[in-house]
């Protein structure tokens, strides 16, 4: 199954399908987060921050107006407040 296929899977309630999504992009997540620091904080909080943020992802893609869900959720990363 493609990502988009798996997220349709997702909306149908399929927690495998959520759980291995979230799986699969959680080096993404780490390599993301990985640049930001912040005082006070643990690198594990940072991380959760951003597959907060991923699930956010899932739950706003639209693969009628985005191309691809890795292309997306690479994006929407970038622009997650993580703090």
């Amino acid at each position: 199954l493609t990502d988009e296929e798996i997220i349709k899977e997702i909306r149908l309630g399929d927690d495998e399908a959520l759980t291995y999504i979230l799986e699969k992009y959680k080096d993404l997540v780490n390599a993301k987060v990985g640049k930001y620091f912040i005082i006070g904080a643990e690198r594990e909080d940072t991380i959760q921050e951003g597959m907060i943020g991923l699930f956010k992802a899932i739950k706003c893609f639209d693969p009628d107006k985005q191309n691809s869900f890795k292309s997306f959720v690479t994006n929407y990363l970038k622009n997650v407040n993580i703090k």
